[in-house]
C-alpha cells in the first residue's frame, strides 16, 4: 500500500518480467549490489561450491539503482544466484547448502532419457 503525499509522484511498482531475467544465464551467475556488508561473505560461500563441481561463474557487480531495477530477478535485489535459468538463491547460503543445490540441476542435465 502506498500513501502518496502529492498526486504528481510515480507510484512504486514491481516489474512483471521476472522469468525473462532468468533466461540466458547458463553459467552460475551471481548478481550483487553492495548495499549490505554480508554480500561479500555470501559471495565467497557461493564461489567455493562451483570450484568443487568444476562450474564456471559469472560475477555481475550492480552499480546503480537503475541497473538493479533492470537486472535483478527478484524484488530483494541486492544478491541473486542463477544457474541454468533457475533462481538458486536470493540470500546468503553456506558452502554445503549451495553445493547441494547445484548438484540437483547437474544431475538433471547428465541423466539420459530412456526410449
Amino acid at each position: 500500500m502506498v500513501y502518496p503525499f502529492t498526486e504528481d509522484v510515480e507510484l512504486p511498482y514491481f516489474p512483471e518480467n521476472w522469468h525473462e531475467r532468468l533466461t540466458g544465464d547458463h553459467n552460475l551467475t551471481i548478481l550483487r549490489f553492495f548495499q549490505c556488508p554480508y554480500v561479500k561473505v555470501a559471495t565467497e560461500n557461493i564461489l567455493a561450491a562451483p570450484s568443487m563441481l568444476d562450474i564456471s561463474v559469472d560475477l555481475i557487480e550492480i552499480q546503480s539503482r537503475d541497473e538493479l531495477m533492470e537486472k535483478s530477478p527478484t524484488p530483494y535485489g541486492i544478491f541473486s544466484v542463477i544457474y541454468k535459468g533457475q533462481l538458486i538463491s536470493f540470500h546468503r547460503l553456506t558452502v554445503h547448502s549451495i553445493y547441494k543445490k547445484l548438484q540437483t540441476p547437474i544431475r538433471r542435465t547428465c541423466v539420459k532419457k530412456l526410449p
